[in-house]
């Protein structure tokens, strides 16, 4: 039997996108599903995030208008030229 990986926060962290979307590997998930059940900081961490896909997920998308478009690409452009 192999043996669990040790899971640090920065290492939950870091695996949290694919943990969510189910994408981890089976012997990842059980570190960090071992992880979760240790580290209540990691766990507020887990659980407000996957609250907050849920919500985005049910959200109406709705198309920007396109003036509106335009003047957020022209900020962010002059942003970006600045930095």
């Amino acid at each position: 039997m192999a043996s669990e990986r040790k899971i640090t926060c920065k290492n939950f962290l870091d695996e949290l996108t694919d943990y969510l979307d189910e994408n981890a590997a089976p012997e990842i998930r059980v570190s960090l599903e071992a992880h979760l059940a240790k580290c209540p900081d990691c766990w507020v961490v887990y659980d407000e995030t996957k609250k907050s896909v849920q919500i985005v997920q049910k959200m109406d998308c709705r198309s920007m208008p396109a003036d509106v478009r335009y003047r957020l690409q022209s900020a962010l452009e002059a942003h970006w030229k600045k930095v």
